[in-house]
């Protein structure tokens, strides 16, 4: 009569990472019971450990970007000509010159919804930089401003390093996409251990069962449950395995 069984968890719908992590979980959560395994079970375990290890090596790998330093350049050269142009704005409009007075007004009145946009995550960052360069171009009365207080050109230079900024995280994110799907050429393999190792456990927690097997199988099926959750939102493989049931 069967009366331990782990909750239903289609491994190969997890992504890269989220795979991965479970898989590592249920690694270290397995090794102190070692000694209470049979060797079917020790057997199970140790292919999922090294095909686990041959799995994380590469996603490790893949996930390593040498475009990372030269977006984080470009990330601070950007915010720093946003700050060239709010340190100006801030500066003339306590001059004695009224023409700069009245620019610095001018433009005052337009970047103060903006003067946090550095602190923004990056993507949001990205996107309200292009949209303070769309309305300042758009608008005369903005540019002459900009003219008058000498930030014409950081406005430009704003809008050249956003635009690389913002062309090189696409091409990054593109470069994880394709090192998310060399993950993946691994991922049956690991999938197809783990879910040998979660059978073995069930069924020496049916046939041969003592307090520490039950008490692995219980470990293991609260990891199952949370991982499940996380499965119904991820895309990155179609299902492909059953899972221990």
């Amino acid at each position: 009569m069967i009366k331990f069984s782990l909750a239903s968890l289609t491994a190969a719908n997890l992504t890269v990472n989220n795979a991965h992590s479970l898989f590592t979980s249920s690694i270290e959560i397995s090794i102190p019971y070692k000694s209470y395994l049979g060797p079917i079970e020790n057997a199970a375990l140790s292919q999922f450990i090294s095909d686990n290890d041959n799995f994380g090596k590469q996603t490790n790998k893949n996930q390593k970007s040498d475009k990372t330093e030269e977006l984080n350049l470009l990330d601070k050269e950007r915010v720093g000509f946003w700050r060239e142009i709010k340190r100006a704005e801030n500066s003339y409009k306590k001059s004695p010159d009224p023409m700069k007075k009245s620019a610095a007004l001018t433009l005052g009145l337009f970047i103060t919804p903006y003067k946090d946009a550095e602190l923004l995550p990056l993507n949001s960052r990205s996107g309200v930089f292009s949209e303070i360069i769309l309305k300042y171009r758009s608008r005369p009365e903005l540019m002459q401003a900009g003219s008058t207080l000498g930030v014409d050109s950081s406005f430009g230079m704003l809008e050249t390093k956003n635009m690389g900024y913002n062309t090189l995280y696409k091409a990054r994110n593109d470069e994880y996409a394709k090192a998310e799907a060399s993950g993946s050429s691994l991922k049956p393999a690991v999938v197809a251990s783990y879910n040998q190792y979660c059978v073995a456990i069930e069924q020496a927690a049916n046939f041969t069962p003592s307090p520490e097997i039950i008490s692995l199988l219980n470990n293991l099926n609260e990891l199952r449950k949370t991982y499940h959750a996380l499965g119904s939102n991820d895309k990155d493989v179609p299902p492909a395995d059953g899972g221990a049931k």
